[in-house]
This record gives structure tokens, C-alpha cells and sequence, in this order.
């Protein structure tokens, strides 16, 4: 027995190793805390649960008879998703360790499938036909996944299923359009081929070992290893059926039909756009007010918590915002030092930021526009710039609206890469660029610049090194981008605020909640000229700065900034405006569920 335990407890840590090794190549996972997740530590559980049950009750002669066949689909499983969530940058690691314990599963699956059904007389090329179905299915998905990733860049999640499923003809054939070429079509066909072809060779070949292995499958031939198949059938199979649930696709589809499910938010959101759109009224400025030509920026950040950026805290020990803090002092400047996400996490925060909906008028995603819409009805060339995946979840509202642009850049670069796009935009006298950066988003280091590491000011010893890492990296991505769309593209406002605030234990997310997660940084630049031409403006956005602000009010201050006021814009939820109404007493959070006066960051005598 101690034996059997020992050779349980050996493979599951050697493939841990193994495993640990490929994704610390991949830059995501940098260190040992990397791996300190529940759910990788329950896919280490399950590997010596499987190992143990195998040999406890198996033949070890039979053990390595199939091994050959064992191993096929948990490398193929396991290698798609070590690849994609080590190598690809697809946001939620936290899901990683699904696939590992779906990898144990299918691994045993095969010894257990073949015990039972390889020495029955009866149906013998029905058993057959069932492992050859089982094999094609867990052969297919796997290549849909990469297949779909290769195509366009991104994993096959809910964006994707989204135009699926659309009831609109126009977006189903939008969704197959940019499926490729003809040539794509011919491509997928034959890989189908040769995947259903392997699928019945890999299972008429099992079979043939199974069958043609002389010896007993079991350890013993008493009722104890009888009785141990039957439990550890039970339990594979049973938790196969369980796991592949919370696995590619059948995850994905779950999401979808839940109640209340994020498709459900954006299927709102996809379906209302156009429609209000028609409805929207432009308010034209009068002529003499001021200028009408030029470049408006709007910065997105990711996870940015003010209460690690020094321009915010001035207090705080890291030098984090140099170029920020500088700015801060000048008359060009204005920043929110009171500014909340109005949701710890993207999806929500930014359908609402990006469009007319917030928490203080109608919450609901069916009477709303974007501000890309506002600012292409106004005159503008939109063009958005992003760095994040095209077709993430967590940023799937974002990538419908992001759309709507002009021109879209998706780029696989860090932050910096900004400057090169910017150069390569199309000629525009009056436009407005998004860019949505991929700013402090975990692995918090992997968004660095190997080589500007070492540059960026922050000292070894602090604890949050790689946190504040990403924030002075990106103080000076947008010093790069302000000081070039000066020279260059006659800049006349630039606005940045992020989507959340981090916790620097929990990240961010609805439970627990903590206030940081929800903390932001938020300035507004503009132009002398533009001052000039709105004297206003900036007077207002300063008497404002230690006002508080929530980011589902940036639709109305950033068309309000820009004075493209429409029929959906509301001065009351302007920073920039004298009616401005938002305060510390009636501000919100997380779907008005917290109150902005309930964070213990204000102090009780504030």
C-alpha cells in the first residue's frame, strides 16, 4: 500500500512540475504564488485521486498496455489550455485548473471504459462505436478552440456565440463573413476529415489492445477490486460529466441561457444600439463658441487604482506617476481625486462608462447610444485602439461598441506599442481616438517591458513591486502618447479613467467587495486654445476635483467635453458642467447597492 502511494503521489507532482516549468516560459505565470489558486490545487487533488484509484485497482501490466492511448487526449486537453491561458493572454486563469482536472478524467476514463466493456461478448462493435463518438467529440473541441483562435485572434467565448445566436440575419451573416475565404471553408472540411478519421483509428485501436490483452484487467480477481472498478466507474465518469460542464464549450453555453447571464446584458446592448441611434438628436454647437477642428483622446485603463498612483496619493511611499504628478500642477490639468468605478469588474463597468446608461438615471441597456456613436453623429473620424483581446468575456461590451469605430486596432503588444499605431492613423482634421490599454491587468509584471523594469523607479522592497510596476510603466505610456498627439495631431482634450480599481489580495471582483476595487484614477487635459475657445470648462472640472465622480458618468462628461451634446446627454452627470449634481452623499457603486459614503477610505471626519 505504501508503495501504491508513493507511485499515486509521484506522477501527479512530476506532471505538476512539468506543467509549472511551460507556463513560467509563457511570462503570465512569473513566480510560486502564480499557481496558489484553488482550483489548480483541486486539479493536483484530482491527478492523485485518479493515480491512486488506478493503481490500487488496476493491473499494473494493463496500466502500461494502454497507456498509449491513455495519454492522447489528456495531452491534447491539457496542452490547448496550458497554451492558451500560459501563451495566448486569454484573461481568467483561474479557469486553467478546470482543464487539468478534466485532463486526470480523461485519463482514466479509458481504463475504466475498457474493463467494463472489452471482455463483453455481447454488442462488442456497439462498445466500439460509443468510444469512437466519445473520441471524436474530445478530439473536435480542442481544434475548434485553437482553429478559432487562429482565425481571429482571440478564444471562442461569448462574443462569438453571440452572433450565433443573434435572431438577426444581418449579424449571423456578418459573424460568417468574417469566417474567411473559400479556402478556410475547404481547410475546416478537411480537418474534420482527419479528425473524425483519427477518432476511429484511436478507438477501433484501444479496443483491439484492450481485447487482445491475455492477462486479468484488475489487481485480484476478489469481490474488493470488483467492488473498487464499480466505485471508481462511478466516480470517473461521474466527475468527467460534472467537469466537462465547467469547460470550453459547455461553460460558454451555460453562461448564455442563465438568468440574468452577461449574454443576456449584452444581447440587450448589441440588440439597442442601432435602434437608438435613429432616435438620436444632435445639438449642433453654435459656430462662434469655439474650435472644430482637432484631436480628442480617450485613454481606458485596466485595474488602475489611484490609491497607488502618487499624483492621487501624494502620500504614498513610490514615485509611481511622475510624469501625472507633474502634470497635476498645471493649469491644462484637472483630476478627479474622488473617482469610483461604478462596478469592480469590466463588463459591467464599461457598458455602462461607454454608454448614456448609469446608476443615477435609467440603469437599463435599452434606451442607450455609446460614445462612439456621439462622436461619429458630431462630425468626428472615431478610431479605437486597444490591447486587449478582441473576443475576451470580460471585455465583450467593450469590443461591440469598439466596433462601431471607424477603425479598430487590436493589437498584441504592451502598452507602449500605442505610440506606433497612432502613426500609422488615417489623416483626420476632427477625430477622436479610444484607447483601451491593458494597464494593470493580472500577471501584473507580464504587462512590462522586460527591458524597462529595471527603469521605472520602483524599489525591490516594495511589496506591491509588480502592481505599481504596471502603473508607472503606463505614466509613462500616456506621457509618450500626450507629448506625441501634442506635436503631432493637434490635440485638444485628453481624458483617462479606468474601468476598476485592484485589491491587492482579492483583485477585483463582487465577493468579497472591498472599496479599492473600485477606486480610480481620472484627469482631464485640455488645450489652452481649447480653453480659450470653452473658458468654462476647466474652471469647473477644478472646482469639481475633490468632488466625487463614478465612471458610469464618463459618457456624459467626456460628449460634454467634447460639446457633441445630443438628445441622451444629461448635464447633471457632467464633471465638466455647473449643474453637475453627483456627490459624496448621493454617490454610488456595484448597482447602487453600496453607497459612496460607506468607504472607510473618507475618513469620519470627512
Amino acid at each position: 500500500m505504501k508503495k501504491t502511494i508513493f507511485y499515486a503521489l509521484l506522477w501527479p507532482l512530476g506532471i505538476a512540475v512539468v506543467i509549472m516549468a511551460i507556463l513560467h516560459l509563457g511570462g503570465d505565470f512569473p513566480d510560486i504564488h502564480s499557481y496558489v489558486q484553488p482550483r489548480l490545487g483541486a486539479a493536483l487533488l484530482v491527478m492523485f485521486i485518479v493515480s491512486f484509484g488506478l493503481s490500487l485497482t488496476m493491473n499494473r501490466a494493463y496500466l502500461k498496455r494502454l497507456l498509449p492511448w491513455a495519454v492522447i487526449l489528456p495531452i491534447l486537453w491539457a496542452g490547448t489550455f496550458t497554451w492558451a491561458y500560459g501563451f495566448a493572454s486569454l484573461p481568467e486563469k483561474k479557469h486553467l485548473g478546470d482543464y487539468y482536472v478534466l485532463g486526470a478524467l480523461l485519463f482514466a476514463l479509458p481504463y475504466v471504459y475498457t474493463a467494463l466493456t472489452a471482455r463483453l461478448k455481447k454488442f462488442r462493435s456497439l462498445w466500439t462505436v460509443i468510444a469512437g463518438i466519445y473520441t471524436f467529440f474530445m478530439v473536435l473541441l480542442p481544434f475548434i478552440y485553437i482553429g478559432y483562435y487562429v482565425l481571429f485572434g482571440g478564444e471562442m467565448d461569448m462574443f462569438a456565440m453571440m452572433a450565433v445566436r443573434s435572431t438577426h440575419v444581418k449579424e449571423i451573416k456578418d459573424f460568417f463573413r468574417t469566417m474567411g475565404s473559400p479556402m478556410h471553408l475547404v481547410m475546416a472540411v478537411i480537418a474534420l476529415g482527419i479528425v473524425i478519421s483519427c477518432a476511429v483509428g484511436l478507438a477501433r485501436s484501444m479496443m483491439k489492445a484492450a481485447r487482445s490483452f491475455e492477462g486479468p484487467f484488475l489487481r485480484g480477481s476478489g469481490r474488493a477490486y470488483t467492488i473498487g472498478l464499480a466505485v471508481i466507474s462511478i466516480l470517473f465518469f461521474g466527475g468527467f460529466y460534472r467537469q466537462i460542464t465547467h469547460v470550453f464549450p459547455a461553460s460558454i453555453i451555460k453562461s448564455l441561457n442563465s438568468k440574468g447571464s452577461e449574454y443576456q446584458l449584452l444581447q440587450k446592448l448589441n440588440d439597442n444600439l442601432d435602434k437608438n441611434v435613429k432616435t438620436m438628436a444632435f445639438v449642433p454647437p453654435d459656430p462662434g463658441d469655439g474650435i472644430d477642428e482637432g484631436t480628442h483622446i480617450v485613454i481606458i485603463g485596466e485595474s488602475a487604482n489611484r490609491d497607488h498612483m502618487k499624483a492621487f496619493t501624494p502620500d504614498y511611499p513610490e514615485n509611481t506617476t511622475p510624469w501625472l504628478s507633474e502634470m497635476a500642477k498645471s493649469p491644462d490639468f484637472a483630476l478627479g481625486y474622488h473617482a469610483y468605478s461604478n462596478f469592480p469588474n469590466t463588463l459591467f463597468s464599461l457598458s455602462y462608462a461607454m454608454t448614456s446608461a448609469n446608476q443615477y438615471g435609467d440603469m437599463s441597456l435599452e434606451h442607450v447610444v455609446s460614445m462612439v456613436d456621439v462622436a461619429k453623429v458630431a462630425g468626428y473620424r472615431t478610431d479605437w485602439i486597444s490591447f486587449h483581446n478582441r473576443s475576451s468575456m470580460s471585455s465583450a461590451g467593450v469590443t461591440m461598441i469598439a466596433e462601431r469605430s471607424d477603425g479598430s486596432y487590436w493589437e498584441k503588444n504592451y502598452d507602449g506599442y500605442t505610440l506606433e499605431v497612432l502613426k500609422k492613423l488615417p489623416p483626420a482634421k476632427k477625430r477622436v481616438i479610444f484607447i483601451n490599454i491593458d494597464g494593470s491587468h493580472y500577471t501584473y509584471i507580464a504587462r512590462v517591458p522586460v527591458d524597462l523594469r529595471d527603469k521605472l523607479g520602483i524599489s525591490k522592497e516594495d511589496p506591491y513591486h509588480d502592481y505599481d510596476l504596471t502603473i508607472a510603466y503606463d505614466d509613462r505610456v500616456m506621457k509618450e502618447i500626450f507629448e506625441y498627439a501634442k506635436a503631432n495631431l493637434n490635440l485638444k482634450s485628453m481624458i483617462y479613467f479606468s474601468d476598476h480599481g485592484e485589491n491587492m489580495k482579492h483583485y477585483h471582483t463582487t465577493s468579497p467587495f472591498y472599496y479599492d476595487m473600485v477606486h480610480i484614477p481620472f484627469f482631464v487635459y485640455l488645450s489652452p486654445d481649447y480653453q480659450a475657445a470653452h473658458p468654462d470648462l476647466m474652471p469647473t472640472l477644478k472646482s469639481h476635483e475633490q468632488t466625487v465622480f463614478t465612471n458610469d458618468m464618463a459618457f456624459d462628461t467626456v460628449t460634454g467635453i467634447w460639446q457633441a451634446r445630443t438628445n441622451f446627454y444629461h448635464s447633471q452627470y457632467d464633471f465638466s458642467s455647473k449643474d453637475y449634481a453627483i456627490n459624496k452623499e448621493n454617490a454610488t457603486t456595484f448597482e447602487r447597492k453600496k453607497r459612496i459614503a460607506d468607504d472607510p477610505a473618507w475618513g469620519k471626519g470627512d
